[in-house]
């Protein structure tokens, strides 16, 4: 199907994408070439390209000056919203210096609603919106967007102003995107759109088919990852009691038969001895024998998950917020997902039931046959390989490509302490000891502020309990798990504030919020230390992967894919905190000897060479009592200080 292009968006004739910026530096041309090419030609580049080199500005006028001229539309999947920022500020450099780009910028439904009261998370809100729309009871929806949507495609907007606009006019915000997005030339969204069941409802309302589409995955380390979580699940006896709590204003019999197949479960799972590999038919006949106990009879599995669904659909007409179409979904998917799937059972009273995707490839592979062609940058796409692997990008349509960081090296001090390490048979009371003696005097020779990144909380909080009897002199900040996005926020915000008073130390895990997907700007860390290598422990999924990536990939392949590559992806990502921009400077130490040996080294890529060094202290204060050396500052550095908005 062919797509309407607005009037004052670029024809698909003779087009030039100007640069956004005053020249492209040294690797971003390399990148360039390579982007332009791979997208003529209808293949995939998977690069590693490090922080600073422009990643934004390159996929964005490579994949633009060819969607342009061909009638294509440009996907820009990110998953984080401060991303979303910078694609359009880039587009909005671009368009000061050529053509006008008819560009929407797309996040979550949930996330753009107007409606008070609307349920804020997952399939309670979508059955919230169904409801709404099918009922006619949306205002939003069903006034008319016309004049709207024309001024979207007029210039190109944040989402949040989209929003505005929309609430301002009384309509639906992601109406109006999703009526512009059919007439755009770059839509920006996450990587839901594309990789989940959205897809089937999204693609028509773009009037597009997948060979239509030119796709950039920004962080695209993180899509595999996304792709396993948004096709797991969790089911508890607390869950379906909940459920059957919430049902009994609405459907007494409902409620009755989900208390019964909460009592088969707790007597199930008290009688697992321990966490193991489900079969399908555990989990149905356990429904069958609690269904069967029920007033009125027998009742089949597939009946009675209707039943339940009705009961949410009801729950949802009633403003109700309610775990009915979650536990639904949950017993659809059990029964109905097959390929790559791992169920588990976890027992006791405190058990459950659990499926988990181990193949990321039954959603992506067919999607990237499809597409003409794709961008995926990271600056942790290391090996790029694995993740074509993983995402089942056809070997004849991959280019991957490694790039080097275009930052001053003498900005960056990297090195290895080559005796400490989190090594499970090595820990023991005196290495927590030695390690936070490290991390003491690295903190007391850095005049400024220091985060420190652990491989998880119970080792974190081993280092900080210790930490405190050395009385650093500056204000300590430690993630907590049940932290919210809010109080992470805070966290770096009290890092920036520290600065005047001598610095801060944060204790955050590796692999979450603070440590990946946030960007400490302006040279707020002047060092990081990353301690220990955080290997998955080993458990019933992590076997299950590990074995099932054995017979995909072979033996070599699947170990490192399910268990050493993602690992040293978590320490890099880590490591990546610190230097932001080319006039940044900071001092990067690790704290795992394993770092040193090949089966860890090789696993690192080339831009990033760890030095050994038995007292890092002595050689980062030297280094940061050095003159700072500085370079131009990256693009999207710059872009974030000049804040087009």
């Amino acid at each position: 199907m062919e797509a309407l292009v607005p009037p004052a968006a670029v024809r698909p004739s003779a087009v030039r994408i100007p640069w956004p910026f005053d020249r492209v530096r040294e690797g971003q041309a390399d990148f360039l070439g390579d982007a332009r090419r791979a997208i003529e030609d209808g293949r995939h580049l998977l690069a590693h390209a490090p922080t600073g080199i422009g990643k934004t500005a390159v996929a964005l006028v490579a994949s633009l000056e060819f969607a342009l001229r061909a009638n294509k539309l440009v996907l820009f999947l990110t998953s984080r919203q401060s991303q979303h920022r910078i694609a359009i500020e880039t587009v909005r450099r671009i368009e000061a210096r050529g053509p006008r780009i008819a560009t929407v910028d797309l996040i979550a439904k949930q996330s753009m609603c107007l409606q008070e009261g609307a349920p804020a998370y997952g399939r309670a809100f979508h059955e919230f919106c169904d409801h709404k729309v099918k009922s006619r009871t949306c205002a939003f929806f069903a006034r008319d967007n016309s004049a709207v949507v024309t001024a979207v495609l007029q210039r190109t907007l944040h989402v949040q102003e989209l929003v505005r606009a929309s609430g301002a006019c009384g309509v639906c915000p992601h109406k109006v995107a999703m009526d512009a997005a059919s007439r755009a030339n770059l839509v920006v969204c996450d990587y839901n759109y594309l990789f989940s069941e959205i897809l089937e409802r999204f693609l028509p309302r773009l009037g597009r088919s997948l060979d239509e589409l030119v796709v950039i995955v920004d962080e695209a380390h993180n899509l595999p990852d996304r792709i396993r979580a948004h096709l797991g699940g969790d089911l508890s006896v607390p869950d379906l009691l909940k459920a059957a709590k919430e049902a009994r204003s609405i459907d007494g019999e409902v409620a009755h038969r989900l208390v019964g197949v909460a009592k088969a479960m707790e007597h199930f799972l008290l009688d697992v001895r321990s966490e193991r590999i489900a079969r399908k038919e555990e989990l149905l006949d356990l429904v069958d024998v609690g269904l069967a106990k029920g007033r009125g009879g027998s009742l089949g599995y597939t009946d009675f998950v209707e039943m339940v669904s009705f009961a949410g659909e009801d729950a949802v007409r009633r403003g109700m917020p309610s775990t009915l179409p979650a536990v639904a979904e949950f017993l659809t998917r059990w029964q109905d997902q097959n390929v790559g799937i791992l169920r588990l059972v976890v027992p006791g009273h405190e058990g459950k039931f659990a499926f988990r995707l181990m193949d990321p490839s039954v959603l992506s592979k067919r999607v990237f046959d499809q597409v003409h062609a794709s961008v995926l940058m990271s600056g942790t796409l290391f090996p790029a390989e694995m993740y074509a692997d993983l995402l089942g990008i056809d070997l004849g349509r991959r280019l991957i490509r490694t790039y080097g960081t275009p930052f001053p090296k003498a900005n960056r001090l990297l090195l290895v302490q080559p005796e400490l390490t989190t090594l499970y048979a090595k820990r023991s009371a005196s290495m927590h000891d030695r390690i936070a003696r490290q991390i003491a005097a690295i903190v007391a020779v850095v005049p400024g502020s220091v985060a420190l990144f652990f491989p998880s909380y119970e080792l974190l909080e081993e280092a900080h309990s210790r930490f405190l009897a050395f009385h650093a002199g500056k204000k300590i900040l430690v993630e907590r798990p049940e932290w919210t996005k809010a109080q992470r926020d805070g966290a770096i915000e009290a890092l920036r504030v520290a600065r005047a008073e001598g610095g801060a130390v944060l204790f955050a895990v590796q692999g979450g919020s603070l440590s990946e997907g946030v960007d400490y700007e302006g040279n707020v860390l002047a060092a990081v230390v990353v301690v220990g290598l955080p290997l998955s422990p080993p458990n019933v999924e992590v076997e299950a992967l590990k074995e099932y990536y054995c017979r995909k990939f072979g033996f070599a392949k699947g170990y490192d894919y399910a268990y050493v590559f993602p690992a040293v992806n978590k320490v890099l990502q880590a490591a990546g905190r610190a230097i932001r921009s080319e006039r940044d400077r900071a001092a990067i130490i690790l704290l795992e000897g394993r770092l040193l040996e090949p089966r860890y080294a090789r696993c690192l890529p080339p831009d990033f060479e760890p030095r050994p060094s038995k007292v890092p202290a002595s050689e980062i204060r030297t280094f940061l009592e050095g003159s700072p050396r500085t370079g131009f500052s990256g693009d999207e550095h710059a872009m974030k200080a000049s804040r087009l908005t």
